[in-house]
């Protein structure tokens, strides 16, 4: 029978769960929750301690233990990419979200991805990124406690396959998923069984003590004195505490409101499921007209506790992806070994690879030199082919192209053409070096013969007009009929360090069927085409007149401002 134990490690406290079983089939053989001593001069050690003495208390398996994290200390982002296998995800997705977390070094962090959507063209990613510091702080006091973690993931994930296994997202409505952390808070939005977001909100049921905020904690984990700088939390009366826990509630509150408020999902959201701290004021009450309920995981009689069971929820989701279960296969640790073992046992194979490895690469070197010899001659060919089209040769009675070669071009083309490689290059580079001093000879002969392309032609008024023409005639469809009664073009020079102009004034007339409101609405459609084109600077057009008939009507003086030098010519899009 499988044994895993799955723990939770928070900022200030802890929870362990052991499952004896298989996915379909276990039950909790052992379960604890606990808290971190606060106020020692060591926290390192004592949080050692108490996780080494729950460890033992719960005879947790040495060889499938996974921990869960703090949301807190992880960023989201959603990325959508081209259809690729997960693999090659996972080789390219550090590059891809790089520029999404300007906060961080993208080499000092964990990235793991979960799919959303996927498509044959395109696949949409829900991206969590955890500074390695933070995860290995929490992995090395798991280890200084005797407790190898196999693999660490997040609150959320674990929360989200602990409801998973329970039934709780059902396939025709969407749900939110919440853990009340220490210090932060997960939020999940579920759509249809499926994960849709994923935040998290920097507050949790210990935000309201002092010395309880995310930075406190990271800097007593790494033996600071952050909390002898807070005031105590006996100093504060009941009271007082109890007003700022209200005011930590009622801010989660706001949240939730909020990922309520702009959840995109295809169903409608059914209800709220919060785990974790108990906290007043959220189970059984509403969030914007939605249900709040605690989230049940549990299986009954599979030995839970038979009240506060809330917290035990991200453990269970831990140990239960141990076993097999859970859709979300989320992992910290996919940059680094996941199993420890001792390196005998890997003596023999290892040898084996390396051998292999230099006999592979000695047959490979043999081909390569190989290689390597026939392109020299090769190239050495071409070089003699080149000598021979370029520089006269009297003996042989055959004129090269370069009438007069200049002695460069002739020294280097002759020298480079004989089997003893007398230069400073390789073949290579000396067919380089003749490319380099033909293109410097013709941007000489160019300079010489006033062909740099200073002079620059004047933008055409044909060219403008014809465009706008094409413009009419690609919306028809909302322009409808329009006259060009009479159009006056001219080419504007550019002044005080300006660009070039053409202005087009033109004599309109909208025809319409429908009458002079349907020609209005063309009218319009006209302009705002016009001004949606990048090489239209302004479009300056004066009152409208309707036709006798009442069937369209006619502008004078419709000013069009283009700049010719911003079309995109099909010759340019081919260069690119």
């Amino acid at each position: 029978m499988a044994r895993t134990c799955g723990i939770r490690i928070g900022p200030r406290r802890f929870e362990m769960v052991v499952l004896d079983g298989s996915a379909k089939k276990h039950r909790i053989a052992a379960y604890k929750s606990g808290e971190f001593p606060q106020g020692g001069a060591k926290p390192v050690d004592d949080a050692v301690a108490a996780l080494k003495a729950a460890a033992a208390e719960l005879k947790v398996p040495d060889d499938a233990i996974a921990i869960a994290i703090d949301t807190g200390l992880a960023a989201f982002r959603t990325i959508k990419l081209p259809a690729l296998d997960e693999s090659k995800i996972g080789d390219i997705i550090k590059f891809e979200v790089e520029g999404q977390l300007p906060q961080w070094n993208i080499d000092d962090v964990v990235v793991d991805f979960m799919t959303l959507d996927a498509t044959d063209k395109e696949t949409s990613l829900l991206v969590t990124a955890v500074q390695k510091s933070s995860l290995k702080r929490e992995l090395d006091t798991c280890s200084a406690a005797g407790i190898e973690a196999l693999d660490a993931e997040l609150e959320a994930t674990a929360m989200v396959n602990a409801a998973l296994a329970a039934d709780v997202c059902h396939v025709d409505e969407a749900q939110v998923l919440v853990h009340i952390g220490d210090t932060s808070t997960a939020v999940v939005v579920m759509d249809g069984g499926k994960l849709r977001a994923m935040r998290a909100i920097h507050i949790g049921a210990l935000t309201h003590e002092p010395g309880a905020t995310a930075a406190d904690s990271a800097a007593v984990a790494e033996g600071g004195e952050s909390a002898e700088a807070a005031p105590a939390v006996a100093a504060l009366s009941a009271d007082e505490l109890a007003r700022r826990l209200e005011n930590a509630v009622a801010r989660i509150r706001r949240e939730l409101g909020r990922t309520l408020s702009g959840a995109r999902t295809a169903h409608p959201i059914k209800a709220v499921y919060v785990c974790g701290w108990e906290v007043p004021n959220l189970i059984g009450t509403q969030v914007l007209d939605i249900p709040v309920y605690e989230l049940d995981a549990f299986v009954e009689d599979s030995g839970q506790p038979v009240r506060g069971a809330g917290p035990l929820v991200v453990a269970y989701g831990v140990a239960l992806r141990l076993l097999g279960g859970g859709t979300i296969r989320a992992s910290l640790r996919r940059e680094e070994l996941k199993y420890s073992g001792t390196f005998e046992r890997l003596e023999a194979p290892l040898a084996m690879a390396v051998m292999l490895a230099v006999m592979w690469l000695l047959v490979f070197n043999l081909f390569e030199n190989e290689r390597l010899r026939t392109a020299d001659t090769n190239m050495l060919l071409w070089l003699t082919s080149n000598k021979n089209f370029l520089v006269n040769d009297p003996k042989a009675g055959k004129r090269g192209n370069l009438e007069k070669p200049w002695p460069e071009i002739e020294k280097l083309v002759v020298d480079s053409a004989k089997r003893e490689n007398t230069t400073q290059w390789t073949r290579l580079e000396q067919l380089q070096q003749i490319e380099r001093q033909l293109m410097l000879r013709h941007a000489k002969l160019n300079t010489e013969l006033g062909n740099t392309g200073e002079v620059k032609q004047p933008q055409s008024v044909l060219e403008a007009l014809t465009l706008f023409t094409c413009l009419v005639d690609d919306s028809k469809e909302q322009v409808g009929r329009v006259a060009i009664r009479t159009v006056n073009g001219t080419y504007v020079p550019a002044r005080s360090g300006g660009e070039d102009r053409v202005q087009l004034v033109l004599n309109l007339a909208f025809h319409s069927e429908e009458g002079a409101i349907a020609a209005t609405r063309a009218f319009e459609a006209l302009k705002t085409a016009l001004e949606a084109q990048p090489w239209v600077i302004e479009v300056v057009a004066k009152n409208s007149k309707e036709f006798p008939d009442g069937k369209g009507i006619y502008t004078d003086g419709y000013t069009v401002m283009c700049d010719m030098s911003k079309v995109v010519r099909e010759q340019a899009k081919a260069k690119q």
